[in-house]
């Protein structure tokens, strides 16, 4: 009687372990879809508030600081505040600024652009589709993407002005290479 409630518990216990082991193996594996450092960052299209579509193929030969947010991010927030003071200056240095907020309504993001003053572009990521395909688990999350469609750096969390800039400086694409 003994012998066959170990082996029941050692059957379960082997069970559970297996089934630990293998979600631990599926979240942290490569092919989660985790853009990371030197990858090609994967194409999308999404949608800006006015219905118009964005593919990032369109920003070929420019920086792209690509920027995953939500109304509820007290360090997307200040992030967005820093990028809403510099983005026309960086755009017209070929730095384009997406912000892509990660499935949130249409009426949240709207309030959210009018209580913070935002002067540009916001995108949904309707299902988070985009986010998903990138990897993103924590906000903000900001992924560098160079001229050439390269993953230059993946950023998590809060940064102050001076990162933020310094981020945005590292993407503005090499004018000797034209």
């Amino acid at each position: 009687m003994k012998k066959n409630r170990l082996l029941i518990r050692s059957s379960i216990l082997l069970v559970m372990l297996l089934a630990i082991g293998y979600t631990f193996y599926n979240h942290f594996s490569e092919d989660q879809g985790l853009v990371a450092e030197g990858d090609e960052a994967p194409d999308f299209v999404l949608e800006n508030m006015e219905g118009e579509e964005m593919y990032l193929e369109d920003f070929e030969g420019e920086g792209v600081y690509l920027n995953f947010w939500a109304t509820y991010c007290t360090y997307c927030r200040d992030k967005m505040e820093y990028l809403n003071e510099h983005f026309e200056e960086y755009e017209e240095l070929g730095v384009q600024v997406l912000n892509v907020n990660v499935d949130e309504t249409e009426l949240q993001v709207e309030r959210h652009e009018q209580r913070f003053q935002l002067d540009y572009e916001l995108y949904i990521d309707r299902n988070m589709l985009v986010s998903s395909a990138y990897g993103v688990g924590v906000l903000p999350s900001v992924f560098l993407i160079d001229e050439t469609g390269e993953v230059q750096e993946h950023h998590v969390g809060g940064k102050t002005e001076q990162q933020v800039v310094e981020s945005l400086d590292s993407l503005v694409p090499d004018q000797s290479a034209s």
